[in-house]
């Protein structure tokens, strides 16, 4: 396949966005800061009514009121990125976590090895274990629904945990298909999230950002 610009996805950019999609894209902002409206919105924007609703899940889970700590949230997305492998992602995580929870980068790293990190408790390794299972197709059992039952995890808290890992994962997975096709390195670099993040965000590997 060809990788000439004119074959590639144009990614909706700020400055040209206009009506539904410019009130969305402000909104993201002001919802999640300069830095977050990052390629994605780009290019779900070429459809407003499903950046409006794609935009509307990820609010919902990752920053309005919820059951579950939101710190949480950031935490499984971050697993899902690091079993993907993809640095954007990782990093989006990162800067996330560090920057609205006051984590440290080494408090941050520890989730690449929950399973044996001192540092997270263990009602929050159940949730981390499951929604990995969940992220990547392997089957939950019995025990991991009773792990979570015993640490006060309800119905509702399941459906929310699995609810970000079907929106996430997907968007992670994206990263490393369609999103490589796309001009994110035309994307303005104060909408992404770090510097390493703009550096990366056609390669090494020629992948776009998430």
């Amino acid at each position: 396949m060809s990788t000439t610009t004119a074959e590639r996805i144009h990614l909706i950019k700020p400055n040209e966005a206009t009506g539904d999609v410019a009130e969305i894209f402000e909104d993201i902002k002001r919802t999640k800061g300069e830095r977050y409206l990052t390629p994605t919105w780009g290019f779900f924007a070429h459809d407003p009514e499903l950046l409006r609703h794609w935009w509307g899940l990820q609010k919902k889970l990752q920053k309005t009121a919820g059951t579950l700590p939101k710190k949480l949230m950031f935490g499984i997305y971050f697993i899902l990125a690091a079993e993907v492998g993809c640095p954007r992602c990782i990093n989006n995580a990162q800067t996330h976590l560090i920057d609205a929870y006051d984590m440290s980068a080494e408090e941050v790293d520890a989730y690449f090895d929950f399973e044996n990190a001192d540092s997270i408790p263990d009602n929050e390794k159940a949730v981390l274990r499951f929604t990995k299972k969940v992220g990547f197709g392997l089957e939950t059992t019995e025990e991991d629904f009773a792990d979570l039952r015993k640490h006060g995890y309800g119905d509702k808290e399941i459906v929310e945990m699995v609810s970000l890992v079907i929106l996430e994962a997907g968007f992670i997975r994206r990263a490393f298909t369609v999103a490589k096709f796309e001009d994110g390195d035309q994307w303005p670099r104060e909408n992404m999230p770090s510097k390493f993040y703009g550096q990366n965000v056609g390669g090494p590997t020629g992948q776009a950002a998430e």
